[in-house]
Order: structure tokens, then sequence, then C-alpha cells
């Protein structure tokens, strides 16, 4: 198989599970949600302290100033 062909359907796998989360996230009811690191985007290094759902891994909220220091362990 060509490399440009292996990446073509390699990208399309990628689209396809890519909307299958989507789909399952978006049916979750988002009952259990922690406070982690995780992040910015997918392309980025940087991370993030976000509310997440634990069930779908999906971002749900932010937390506020008091989770973040208690998710640091820091307390002010």
């Amino acid at each position: 198989m060509a490399s440009n062909k292996k990446v073509a359907s390699l990208l399309e796998k990628k689209r396809l599970i890519s909307k299958e989360i989507e789909d399952l996230q978006s049916m979750c009811e988002h009952k259990n949600k922690i406070i982690k690191s995780t992040k910015e985007n997918e392309a980025s290094p940087n991370t993030v302290i976000r509310r997440i759902c634990e069930d779908c891994d999906r971002i749900v909220g932010m937390p506020t100033q008091h989770e973040i220091y208690e998710f640091l362990d820091g307390t002010r």
C-alpha cells in the first residue's frame, strides 16, 4: 500500500473513532465529575485544569479557585 493511501486510511479511521467518541460523550449524563489536568487541545503540549466527566472523559466545566488549590494540594 502506498504511503499516501495508508495515511488516508488512518485519517479516515481517526475521523470515525472521533465521531463515535463524540456521540458517546453527547449521550453521557456527566454524573461523575472530577478535577483533572488535561491537554489544552489535541495539538498543544500545554495542560490545563478542568472539570472532567469521569465516565466519558469530556470537559464539562471550569473548576473553582478552591477546587484548583485542592487539586494542586495547596491552600490559601
